[in-house]
This record gives C-alpha cells, structure tokens and sequence, in this order.
C-alpha cells in the first residue's frame, strides 16, 4: 500500500546538472566536473544519449590512495561499464533498493529507450521520503557509525587510504582542539586545484564545519538539519555510552525506507465541509466518533468545517469521505484535498 503514496524517481531526479564527462577525460577533470555538478560521480554517454560508462567518487579515491597519475590516467580506464541504472517512473524505493543490492550509491535515471535525463542519490531520495515520516517516527541513533579522525599533516593521498579502507568518502581532521571535516567537495576542490595527493595536507583543505547532534535526535529533523546545512553527515554523540559516531544521509535514506516498510504512510487528507445552518457543532462531533478522523476544525468562510484524515492509503480515504462523511443528513456540500506533508516545522 505504501508504494502508491512514494513519489516517482523523476520526481525527484537532479535533472538540471548533470555530470556528464567524455570517456577521455582525466581523472583530475572528472574531479572538475563532480565539483562543478555538485554530484558523486560522472557519466558518459554513447550517441543515443545512453550511460556507457560511470566514474564515481569512490573509484577516484581508490585511485589516488594507490598513487595512481590522476592526470594521466582516464575515465574509461577506471569506470564501471554498462552501468547499471533506474527508469524515470519507478519510485524511490526502488532506486534505494538497487543501491543496496549493486552497492553504489549513484544511478543514472533514464526513459523506457535507455536515455539518460537525470540522475539519483541517497540524499535525493532522503529529502523526500523524510517529509512523508512524521517527527518522533526514529532518531539517528541506530545508524550510526564510527569516524575516521587524522592529524591535520596527514597528506590527502593518505586520507584517499584511510577512505577506501573504510568504506568512507570523508575523513576527520583533528587539530589542536579543533575538529574539522574533510568533505567528498573538500576532497575535490584540493583535486582541482592540481595538488599533489601525496605531498598536499588535508588541514589546507578540511573545511566542512561539525554539526553534532545527540544520539536521541530526531531523523527527520537530522534530514532537514543537513539539507539546511549543506551537508551530507552528522557528528552523533552518545552522552551515556560516551561515543562519538557519524550518521551520514546515505544512512538515513536507508532508515526512511526500512521504517515505510514496516509501519507504511499514512495517507492525509484536508475534507473542506458545508453543513445546515447551526448544525455545526451536532456534525463536528459525530466526526470526531470516525476513527480515521484525526481533528476537526471550525473555519469562516465558504466552508463550515474542515475534517483532517488519516487511513491507510487513498481508496480508504475516498471510501471514508463517501460513504462516512457525505451520507450525513446535515451536510450539504464537500470538497476533499489529498495532501503529501512537504514542509513542516519540527516542535520545540
């Protein structure tokens, strides 16, 4: 039931900047065009406009931390060919689950001809599955994970060595009794200036701020915090077993999808109400008796009353509408809005 309430990948797609690099391009170029595009990876496209060829992020640490000559070295020589990707009208979720089964974290989108028009990642799809969870739903405490923390005269080929063994795309920098973040774009943007990986310090270049949260946060909110911020983790810091971990939104899309699984969305639905003149109280309360009544309120206006909704999907809540609310004798008129929770305010 809850796939019918799950947006579809074209709708949430990055189809304005599209990272798309021809096959010779060099890996420090490839570096340029992820940073222009603000994007973890980069595509190149056969004369059908199909993805060939897929160079990510994670491949260009891998090169630098085994020295490889990113200036001589090319796009095809280390991309993922006949890449795997996710058509425009499937949900989200199963763009999420074929990360998880491909282990990659960047899909091309493309149409029923195999073209390209955009491209999805993790933190796409937790911007929009978070709006449809309510707040209070999970915190951030179960996905966290460990950090990786250098010393600031740690070179950035060595950060590449202590990312690809860990499975990370940022490292820690600690100095003196400051923390710092060396960022997937911090990362690049010290590629693109033509630094030498092996002789370059990450304190010249670790410039993402820490934002920390406690280990209880709320996800949802987490989700708005780093969007806000620009970011794509957050520092958790768990008081009581005394352990600082990273949530990263990679993380978090994950959780957004295993909650839907297991408890689904709830459908929501705004029924505007006209009723006989001064009947408004006697309709109001044998609203509040419907389970899937969740408020009522009184409004000025055209309408009488508006009736908040929750049921399990849209046809339980077309079915409450028809034949719960409309068959009431006192009311004259309905006009029902379906709504998708978009922008919400966290409760302080």
């Amino acid at each position: 039931m809850s796939e019918r309430l799950l947006p579809l990948v074209q709708d949430i797609m990055e189809a304005k900047r599209i990272p798309i690099a021809a096959a010779d391009l060099s890996l420090r170029k490839a570096a340029e065009v992820m940073l222009a595009n603000r994007a973890t990876a980069v595509v190149t496209l056969d004369a059908e406009k199909r993805p060939s060829l897929v160079f990510s992020l994670r491949r260009l640490i891998k090169a630098v931390a085994e020295g490889i000559d990113i200036d001589k070295s090319h796009i095809a020589e280390y991309a993922v060919k006949d890449p795997v990707v996710v058509r425009l009208d499937d949900p989200v979720d199963e763009a999420l689950k074929i990360m998880k089964k491909e282990m990659v974290r960047f899909l091309p989108v493309v149409d029923h001809r195999s073209r390209m028009h955009g491209y999805v990642e993790p933190r796409h799809v937790a911007f929009h599955l978070w709006r449809l969870i309510p707040y209070g739903a999970a915190t951030v405490e179960a996905k966290s994970r460990n950090m990786v923390v250098m010393d600031s005269d740690a070179t950035l080929q060595a950060a590449a060595k202590a990312m690809d063994s860990n499975g990370v795309t940022e490292v820690f920098v600690r100095k003196e009794n400051e923390l710092r973040i060396l960022r997937e774009w911090d990362f690049l943007a010290a590629l693109v200036e033509g630094t030498n990986p092996a002789e370059a310090r990450i304190s010249n270049y670790a410039r993402g701020e820490v934002i920390r949260v406690p280990a209880d946060f709320d996800a949802r909110a987490a989700v708005e915090l780093m969007e806000e911020n620009d970011v794509l983790r957050l520092v958790v810091h768990d008081k009581e077993a005394n352990v600082v971990k990273v949530v990263t939104m990679s993380d978090l899309a994950f959780a957004a999808l295993s909650y839907i699984e297991k408890i689904g969305l709830k459908a929501v639905a705004l029924v505007l109400i006209n009723v006989e003149p001064g009947r408004e109280r006697d309709v109001a309360a044998k609203l509040a008796e419907i389970d899937e009544v969740k408020e009522v309120l009184s409004v000025p206006g055209i309408y009488d009353l508006v009736a908040r909704i929750e049921a399990s999907d849209v046809d339980k809540v077309a079915d409450v509408v028809t034949h719960k609310i409309r068959g009431m004798r006192e009311i004259r008129d309905t006009l029902t809005l379906v709504a998708v929770p978009y922008f919400r305010k966290a409760r302080t």
